[in-house]
């Protein structure tokens, strides 16, 4: 408010006001700053040189309260009266009578009981202890007066008051003053500018008034008409410069590979780039002015191979309403090309500009990008991105319908301990794939981790995903359930093998020594069965007997070679195929050696429940040949009979039946 009323005042008011105020504020404050500092100044001194005064009384003092002595007091505190603020004072003994008095009290002040009262002075009291030795003989009380220095200061508040309204009224013939000095020079100048203003005459010079500020102020009034002219030079040196800045744009523009055109309302080209000329091949130029204005087909004959129909009006509609189009996409009809139209008003005059850039690459690629997420998201293993930081930054829809929608990496659970070493990340690193057998779980699959159903036997893989820099990026952890695959390899082994032993079964056996036998390798067939069993049974029960069938098997694998085979064709029947060919055969690894190894290895007695079992075997062997014709049947008859000579001989014992002995009793 003050602000727009000081504003509104005339120059004169303006000059005047302040310097009168300043000045007289500045004496008023002046003048109570140095009477308030010549008061706390004198009162500060007056308490001081009374304290000390005191002080110097009291160390005088002890000796006449030790002797009683009230003339010597009398006489000490004489001295007192030198200092003309003391008014009064007096001295009392250790049983508080008076001892001495000094009164020099003013007419306005009386005497009550050991105090004094004053109407109109104003005075303050110092006392002081009397001590000898540390011993306590009395108090000194000093009263001394303000008034004088009360006086003092009022005297200087009436010299700096009267100074004051001096001082004022010589501010307000200074700005008086100062306003003619400098208005009228001004008002000279404001005059002579309008006069330059409206005449336009450049070469007009003011007259300089006074050689001071004004007059320099003038001077450069008239030095900056001088350089006006100077000042055209620059400008159309600026000019020249928009110019060249012009052109430069305009080379830009033809180095963009988007088109660029630029169409009024009445649809006729004014502008394009190289680009656009090579992505629309119906715009034309004149050949013979290249200063003239572009000629062109219609916008309409442009766009005439182009489809849809819909947008392309759209295209036309905000051409001419002079409005913004958002990208759209039109396709030629011939090329099957892509191409992205948009449409921008241009400030200030109704051109549109429009924007059109070939996609077709780029719309190809995003088509592979959606069809790779597509596939990511309809891939039937749950696949999970990882950052470097291991956050999981997505995932597809088999991991959110298996493990849930969680978001970090904790809420995945692993059954076992995936022993990540140094080895195994240089190998991920490396290799850029980890492949791992785990039971995977999640707090969503199930919130109760010991239920062994929440538990999903898995194959983890691991694969890199590295930048240009060949430095890892991201992981992507594909997570396939191996449920299905499990229960298809229990089930096949389950069909393939004895369900007591373990051993291969009869179907298995025989195509594993068909395909042997097709590649080209001999074999040993051994019928085994075993001597005694029945009275096992019969004994101790066919639990029993199942267990001594389990520890039978065990026995025999464990007197064969891994590739060999063991099979359990029924009941207390086994048969045996041990790849051991005649010509590698030596002296102490032959089929002697390892058909009587096996007899001594079943003839050990079996502990079973606290119960001692003891079985052997009559073993029927034959040479299958890697070159005989004979199929599997012909020669497991062999072994068959073989087995049956071994039990015909007394059992516990082996047979092993010749080629010649096949050809004779065939």
């Amino acid at each position: 408010m003050i602000h727009h009323w000081f504003s509104a005042l005339p120059l004169r008011k303006k000059v005047i006001y302040p310097i009168w105020t300043l000045l007289t504020l500045s004496t008023i404050i002046l003048g109570a700053s140095v009477a308030h500092f010549v008061g706390i100044t004198h009162s500060a001194n007056l308490y001081t040189r009374t304290s000390i005064l005191t002080q110097g009384i009291a160390s005088n003092l002890s000796g006449a309260l030790i002797f009683n002595d009230k003339q010597t007091g009398l006489d000490q505190m004489d001295a007192l009266s030198f200092d003309p603020e003391v008014i009064a004072a007096y001295v009392e003994g250790a049983n508080k009578e008076v001892f001495a008095k000094l009164d020099n009290l003013p007419s306005n002040c009386q005497w009550i009981n050991q105090n004094i009262n004053c109407h109109s002075s104003i005075f303050f009291a110092i006392t002081h202890p009397i001590t000898l030795d540390n011993e306590h003989l009395g108090n000194l009380t000093v009263w001394a007066s303000k008034d004088k220095m009360f006086k003092q200061r009022n005297q200087i508040i009436t010299i700096f008051l009267f100074t004051s309204v001096l001082l004022s009224a010589f501010a307000l013939f200074f700005a008086h003053r100062v306003h003619r000095l400098i208005a009228t020079p001004l008002l000279s100048i404001f005059h002579s500018m309008q006069s330059v203003i409206k005449k336009g005459v450049t070469n007009q010079r003011l007259e300089v008034i006074h050689p001071d500020e004004l007059g320099m102020v003038t001077r450069c009034f008239n030095d900056m008409l001088d350089n006006l002219s100077h000042r055209d030079s620059l400008l159309s040196q600026a000019f020249q410069h928009l110019e060249d800045k012009n052109h430069y744009i305009n080379q830009v523009l033809d180095s963009l590979e988007q088109g660029l055109l630029v169409v009024p309302p009445n649809k006729k080209i004014t502008y394009y780039n190289p680009a656009a000329r090579r992505l629309l091949p119906y715009i034309t130029h004149d050949e013979q002015d290249a200063s003239t204005e572009l000629i062109t087909a219609p916008l309409g004959a442009i766009f005439n191979d182009f489809e849809p129909i819909n947008k392309l009006l759209a295209l036309e509609e905000h051409i001419e309403q002079h409005k913004r189009l958002e990208p759209i996409i039109i396709r030629h009809q011939l090329t099957n090309q892509l191409y992205q139209v948009s449409t921008y008003p241009i400030a200030g005059v109704n051109n549109s500009l429009i924007h059109i850039e070939d996609i077709s690459a780029r719309y190809l690629a995003e088509q592979r990008q959606r069809m790779a997420e597509m596939i990511f998201d309809q891939n039937p293993s749950s696949v999970i991105v990882l950052t470097r930081k291991l956050n999981i930054e997505t995932k597809n829809n088999a991991f959110i319908r298996i493990f849930g929608d969680i978001d970090n990496l904790n809420k995945l659970y692993l059954r076992q301990t995936l022993g990540l070493n140094f080895s195994v990340f240089k190998q991920l690193l490396t290799h850029g794939f980890l492949k791992i057998n785990a039971e995977v779980s999640s707090s969503e699959l199930s919130n109760n981790l010991k239920d062994t159903s929440a538990w999903l036997p898995c194959l983890v893989t691991i694969k890199t995903i590295k930048n240009s820099d060949n430095k890892v990026e991201s992981f992507i952890v594909s997570i396939s359930d191996q449920t299905q695959i499990l229960e298809l390899k229990r089930l096949s082994f389950e069909s393939n093998h004895d369900a007591l032993t373990g051993l291969a079964n009869r179907k298995n056996a025989y195509q594993r020594l068909i395909k042997s036998h097709q590649q080209q390798e001999s074999a040993y067939l051994l019928f085994v069965d075993l001597d005694g069993f029945k009275a096992v049974n019969d004994t101790y029960g066919h639990q029993c007997g199942d267990e001594l069938l389990k520890v039978i098997a065990q026995r025999l694998t464990h007197c064969v070679c891994q590739k060999d085979l063991v099979a359990r064709l029924s009941g207390d029947e086994f048969l045996l195929g041990i790849y051991l060919s005649k010509e590698t055969s030596t002296e102490d690894h032959n089929i002697n050696t390892v058909l009587q190894h096996i007899l001594d290895t079943i003839n050990q007695p079996i502990i079973i429940k606290n119960n001692t079992a003891k079985v052997s075997a009559s073993i029927g062997v034959y040479y299958w040949d890697k070159y005989s014709r004979s199929d599997l049947e012909s020669a497991l008859q062999q072994a068959d009979k073989a087995m049956y000579r071994a039990k015909l001989l007394g059992k516990n014992r082996y047979h092993l039946r010749q080629q010649s002995e096949f050809i004779y009793e065939y």
